[in-house]
């Protein structure tokens, strides 16, 4: 019987992970929307999830990035199932901001499918998007690398904390920050209340912008 039980309790875990496993990034120049996409999903990558198997993949998620903080997939889930409070305060604060409540009106995406790459290899030296782009080659990255928002049962939350990651490595950029966990720390000078992903930290002045999706 017991046995049974814990039997369900992980086919109940293991359900949105194996969503999870999908291909990442394959909705980055769609705008998150309040619109139907078939079984309850409020955007494209949506998986909903009850508060058990938040729990759940929160324990599991947090154990994972304790032992590997560079595995930000497990990052991101942590991220996504913990933090509704604070994304809700960090909407709030964008809708105050007219800036800010801007980027949530027109929901502006930052990826591969959005940016002239082109036209940033032409920029000048010393123009941000010659730095941008310079960061993302030594690092091996690119806009399409952060996870896509899976998650969080709030189609613009679900904006919120995706704009979030699109922007990450901009911040790195301006700030000159390399990507080890000390500089990653460092980023609690330049946004609250949304931590950087590896780290919690104090309060500090926030940008309710969340950036510009002008790299230039």
């Amino acid at each position: 019987m017991v046995s049974a039980a814990m039997a369900t309790l992980l086919r109940g875990f293991l359900r949105p992970l194996c969503a999870f496993r999908g291909s990442p990034g394959s909705s980055t120049g769609v705008p998150l929307r309040a619109v139907s996409h078939g079984a309850g999903l409020l955007y494209p990558e949506h998986i909903p999830t009850s508060p058990l198997q938040k729990v759940l993949l929160a324990a599991g998620s947090a154990g994972m990035a304790l032992y590997d903080p560079y595995r930000h997939d497990m990052v991101a889930v942590l991220g996504e199932t913990t933090g509704h409070r604070t994304l809700k305060v960090l909407r709030d604060q964008m809708k105050k901001d007219p800036e800010g409540a801007q980027i949530l009106l027109e929901r502006p995406r930052i990826s591969l499918s959005t940016l002239d790459m082109g036209k940033l290899r032409g920029l000048p030296e010393g123009s941000f998007g010659c730095a941008y782009l310079r960061f993302l080659d030594v690092n091996r990255v690119s806009p399409d690398t952060r996870a896509p928002t899976r998650f969080v049962d709030d189609e613009e939350l679900a904006y919120v904390i995706q704009r979030y990651r699109e922007i990450h490595d901009m911040l790195h950029t301006l700030l000159g920050m390399p990507t080890n966990i000390l500089a990653l720390t460092s980023f609690c000078s330049f946004l609250d209340p949304l931590p950087p992903p590896q780290a919690k930290c104090p309060k500090a002045q926030h940008r309710p912008g969340l950036g510009t999706a002008d790299p230039r």
